[in-house]
C-alpha cells in the first residue's frame, strides 16, 4: 500500500481538535488531496451488509478515540465507507469531529451513531443532538447502544421511534451494539426480524456458541458488524516487535457472515496495518501469531461471557469493569477508561470491592478478580 505523504498533508493547514472543534483551516483540511494521495492503489474489498444491501468496506473506521480528522479522511480518500460514532464518545466531540470530515462527502460514506438507553423524551434529545453534531439530516445507521439482555432490545418506546424515524428517512437501518450475552441476543433478534444490523465485539478469543449466533443471524439477513476485532489491541512483551493485530483482523474476516469490521483507529500507523489486511489469505504465520498472542494476553483480556456477574452478592458489574480495565491496559488510553468507568453507577461499579473480605466471583479464563476489582476502583473510582 502506498502510504500517505503527511509532509504534502500537513501542507493542507493544521488541524488541532480543541474540546472537539477544529482549529486552523476547515476547508483547506477537507479539499482535495494532492495528486501523489490520489494515485493510492491500495486494494480496498467490500462486502454485502445483510439484508441492508449496502456495500461496505471490509475494514470500517471504528472513530472512538480519534482525535486527529486527518486521519478520517485519509481513511475515506483510501476507499473506506463504513464510518462508527456514537452520541458519547468523546463527550460529543467525536460525533463534531466526524461530522466535520464527512460533510463534503456525506452521500459517500455509510455513517452510523448510537444512542444509549433513556425515556422517550431522553431518546429524542439525544437523537436530535447527533444529527446537529453530524451536520447531516439523517444517519444510515442508528444503533441502540450496549444492549445487555433480551428486554432491551424488545424496548417498546425505542422500537417505536427507530420505526417512525425510518419511515421519516431520518435513519435508513435499525440497529443495536452489545457487549454482553451476544450470542443470546443475535439468536432472538434473528427470530424477532425488527433490527437490520447487530454490533458485536466479536474475536478469536470469543466462544463458538457466538460464531453460530452470528452465522444464524446474518442467515436471517441481519447486516453483522464486529468491533473489539484486535481483542484488546495489547502490546505485550512476549511478542516481542511482532504485532498480532493483522492477524486478529484477518481472523475475523475469515468468516464471510462478518460484513465489515470497526477497529478503533486513532493513528496514521493504527489505519495503514489494518486497513492491508483486506482480501488478504490467513496462514499458518498468522495462526501461530494468534496462538502466541492468546497465551500472552490469556488472562488479562475479557471475554465477557458473563459466567462471573451473578457471583458477585454486592452486585459488581465486572464485565464493565473488565472492558474499563481492556480500555487502560490494552488501549492505554486512561481518559477513555475513566469515561466509561465513570458511567457506571456506585451499585456497579467496584467500590464495595475495597471493603470486601473475599472475592467469590471466579473466572473461568484465569483472571484474578480479586485483585483487579480493587485494583480497578483506586485507579479509576
Amino acid at each position: 500500500m502506498k502510504k500517505l505523504n503527511r509532509r504534502s498533508f500537513m501542507k493542507k493547514g493544521s488541524t488541532m481538535v480543541a474540546g472537539g472543534y477544529i482549529a486552523g483551516s476547515t476547508m483547506d483540511l477537507l479539499g482535495t488531496t494532492d495528486s501523489d494521495e490520489k494515485e493510492n492503489k491500495n486494494p480496498v474489498n467490500y462486502r454485502i451488509l445483510g439484508n441492508t444491501k449496502l456495500k461496505v468496506s471490509e475494514v470500517g473506521y471504528g472513530a472512538m478515540r480519534t482525535k486527529d480528522a486527518a486521519v478520517i479522511q485519509y481513511a475515506l480518500d483510501l476507499g473506506i465507507n463504513f464510518i462508527d460514532t456514537a452520541h458519547v464518545y468523546q463527550g460529543g466531540n467525536n460525533e463534531i469531529l466526524v461530522g466535520t470530515v464527512i460533510a463534503p462527502r456525506r452521500k459517500d460514506v455509510i455513517l452510523c451513531t448510537k444512542i444509549r438507553r433513556g425515556d422517550k423524551k431522553e431518546l429524542i434529545r439525544d437523537f436530535e443532538t447527533s444529527l446537529k453534531r453530524l451536520r447531516t439530516d439523517y444517519v444510515d445507521i442508528l444503533y441502540y447502544h450496549s444492549m445487555k439482555n433480551i428486554s432491551h432490545i424488545h424496548d417498546d418506546v425505542a422500537m417505536e421511534l427507530f420505526s417512525q424515524w425510518k419511515k421519516e428517512g431520518r435513519i435508513r437501518f435499525t440497529g443495536f451494539s452489545t457487549h454482553s450475552n451476544e450470542a443470546e441476543l443475535l439468536n432472538q433478534a434473528a427470530e424477532d426480524k425488527f433490527w437490520d444490523v447487530i454490533l458485536v465485539a466479536y474475536n478469536f478469543k470469543k466462544e463458538k456458541e457466538l460464531t453460530d449466533a452470528i452465522n444464524k443471524a446474518a442467515a436471517a439477513g441481519i447486516g453483522i458488524v464486529a468491533m473489539k476485532t484486535q481483542a484488546g489491541g495489547y502490546k505485550t512483551e512476549e511478542m516481542g516487535s511482532l504485532s498480532p493485530h493483522q492477524a486478529a483482523l484477518k481472523w475475523v474476516l475469515q468468516n464471510q457472515n462478518v460484513h465489515t469490521t470497526i477497529p478503533s483507529m486513532a493513528t496514521f500507523d493504527e489505519l495503514e496495518e489494518d486497513i492491508q489486511v483486506m482480501g488478504q489469505p490467513m496462514g499458518w504465520r498468522e495462526r501461530k501469531t494468534l496462538y502466541h498472542y492468546g497465551e500472552s494476553i490469556d488472562r488479562r483480556y475479557c471475554r465477557s461471557c458473563g459466567a462471573c456477574k451473578s457471583m458477585c452478592p454486592n452486585g459488581v458489574d465486572i464485565p464493565e469493569v473488565n472492558r474499563c480495565y481492556m480500555y487502560l491496559d490494552g488501549y492505554r488510553d486512561a481518559e477513555l477508561a475513566h469515561v466509561n468507568y465513570g458511567s457506571l453507577s456506585v451499585a456497579h461499579n467496584a467500590r464495595s470491592c475495597e471493603s470486601c473480605d473475599k472475592c467469590s466471583a471466579q473466572c473461568k479464563y484465569g483472571i484474578d478478580l480479586e485483585k483487579r476489582m480493587p485494583a480497578m476502583n483506586a485507579l479509576l473510582g
